[in-house]
């Protein structure tokens, strides 16, 4: 399962699972969904923070030779460069675009590891022979499904911690 590399950042949408496939499968579908989820967000946020950055670099590269030259609506020229920096540098510091890139990340990382130590316990239970082991797959699956979601609203309390901390530090 694969979240599509669409042109516009994604949203969270929980997969469609039969009720027919069972708990365990409709949580491993939870988790490699949001797994693909925070992996596709990550590669979102690093895009923005390296194309603001570089195009921050290059105009402001360019500014000094642009100064130096003599040409038509030079003003207009220097003037949309200069106005062209602040605003990709504002958009970065008021989407922490870098932040945000690595936040997701980190916890596309430990999606992954819950979920491939679920996933070997499973394999386990479901070659087992024990005569409870449809139970214990359940209960395995109850315990990644809470890991899951305390990783979730750990996400959640950082960002929003973040975003509030730097909305009082603008307001000064």
């Amino acid at each position: 399962m694969h979240l599509s590399r669409a042109s516009v950042p994604p949203r969270f949408e929980p997969p469609r699972v039969s009720p027919d496939s069972g708990f365990p499968a409709a949580v491993e579908a939870y988790a490699l969904k949001a797994r693909d989820f925070y992996d596709l967000r990550a590669s979102w946020h690093r895009r923005l923070f390296r194309l603001t950055s570089v195009l921050v670099i290059l105009i402001g590269a360019c500014l000094p030779l642009a100064a130096g030259l003599g040409y038509a609506h030079k003003p207009i020229v220097l003037a949309l460069a200069g106005v062209t920096i602040s605003v990709l540098t504002a958009l970065r510091s008021f989407y922490h675009w870098d932040q945000l890139w690595v936040m997701h990340r980190n916890t596309e990382i430990l999606v992954h590891d819950a979920y491939m130590t679920w996933k070997r316990i499973d394999d386990d239970l479901v070659r087992s022979s024990h005569p409870d082991k449809m139970d214990l797959r359940d209960q395995s699956a109850q315990e990644l499904m809470k890991k899951l979601l305390e990783v979730r609203r750990s996400e959640a309390e950082v960002f929003f911690k973040a975003f509030l901390s730097a909305e009082r530090a603008g307001r000064g």
